[in-house]
């Protein structure tokens, strides 16, 4: 009766025990999560705590290395008994690929049906995370983390992938068109979206031979390409984007689209600051966080040519930042919003965006500010 006693009462000390460390545990990945990811678009922290097992098991992925061993540091300082089966990403043989398709669309799960979050354009050199089914978990260079199906892109060895981009790259800019298995344009290898980008093979007089990611040969007019090196060589030009964000105008708006098929608001912006050099957050509401503050009180007196422009609405006392556009000057503004179109802020004019305005938050520079989501090309 007494080993009875003795035995049911170690079982209690030990689920309290156990309560206590899955408790503490907990905690301390939340914390995690807070200071490492906080924007889930752009970091993988799917970690819980299994306390059905003694010790403790630790379960779920994470592509924060960081943050994985400052857990583990955590729990061996207070002494916490746990089996580690964290699987740290990327788990796959290939853990590099390159946008192989004109646009790629993007997915929040892996399935065509789920929700299209962004959209990647052809030549993208992507981070696999993982592999599931006929599906990727990519990270774009603007570091978000979505879905592909395995038709939009080509996986390859870190060797393979370095090699693509060893040698110079050439760029489509014009909104679209297409590439050829020959000069005279005879039979179409695939269309082109501004952006797309391949690799250089054999430069003619007036025409490219370029590579696609999956060895497929193709010819473009020398006339509707530039080349990676000159766009990350280039001097930032007001006049060169003003043109580029007008070359768009009348490209329809879709929800996640990147593309000169279909923008959203921000993969507009996105898009255009790219084809002069610069890598923007993906969405308005990481964009807002980026550059430099020069207007919240709606003296456009301020603003300059290529200012973002920012329009939300608050909610539970909280600033949500739902669209942004590029201010053009003389109180114009140029959005994708139903398409590509250029807009007014003042009310006397035609162009007159009155939902817009009426969610004005604040204007922000990118150019010339330093902040850390900005990347050059």
């Amino acid at each position: 009766m007494r080993n009875l006693y003795l035995l049911v009462l170690f079982i209690f000390l030990l689920s309290c025990t156990n309560s206590k460390t899955y408790e503490s545990t907990s905690l301390k990945i939340d914390l995690l999560n807070d200071k490492y990811a906080p924007d889930v678009r752009v970091a993988e922290w799917n970690i819980d705590v299994n306390d059905k097992k003694i010790p403790i098991e630790l379960v779920g992925e994470t592509n924060l290395n960081d943050a994985k061993n400052e857990l583990i540091e955590y729990l061996k300082s207070e002494d916490i008994s746990f089996e580690d089966n964290i699987i740290l990403l990327p788990n796959h043989d290939f853990k590099y690929g390159i946008i192989n398709n004109s646009v790629a669309n993007l997915r929040k799960n892996p399935s065509h049906s789920s929700e299209l979050v962004s959209q990647t354009i052809l030549g993208t050199g992507v981070s696999i995370l993982k592999k599931e089914g006929e599906w990727y978990l990519i990270q774009t260079p603007d570091k978000y983390i979505s879905w592909i199906d395995h038709g939009g892109i080509v996986p390859m060895s870190k060797e393979k992938y370095n090699n693509y981009f060893a040698s110079d790259v050439g760029v489509f800019t014009r909104p679209y068109g297409f590439s050829y298995e020959t000069k005279k344009k005879i039979r179409v290898v695939s269309d082109l979206v501004l952006g797309s980008a391949l690799k250089i093979v054999e430069v003619r007089s007036k025409h490219t031979k370029y590579k696609y990611p999956d060895g497929r040969i193709a010819w473009i007019e020398n006339r509707l390409m530039n080349s990676i090196s000159s766009i990350r060589g280039m001097h930032y030009s007001i006049q060169n984007l003003i043109e580029n964000a007008h070359s768009l105008i009348g490209v329809p708006y879709l929800w996640g689209g990147t593309s000169s098929k279909g923008f959203d608001c921000s993969g507009y912006t996105k898009s255009v600051y790219l084809m002069n050099g610069y890598i923007l957050p993906r969405d308005a509401s990481q964009q807002v966080k980026e550059g430099i503050l020069v207007d919240d009180s709606r003296n456009w007196n301020l603003l300059e040519a290529g200012d973002l422009m920012f329009f939300g609405y608050y909610k539970d006392d909280k600033l949500r930042i739902d669209h942004v556009s590029i201010w053009l000057g003389d109180g114009y503004f140029i959005q994708s919003s139903k398409n590509v179109r250029i807009s007014s802020v003042y009310s006397d004019n035609l162009n007159f965006d009155d939902y817009h305005m009426a969610k004005y938050i604040e204007s922000r520079r990118i150019i010339g500010s330093n902040t850390e989501g900005i990347k050059k090309l």
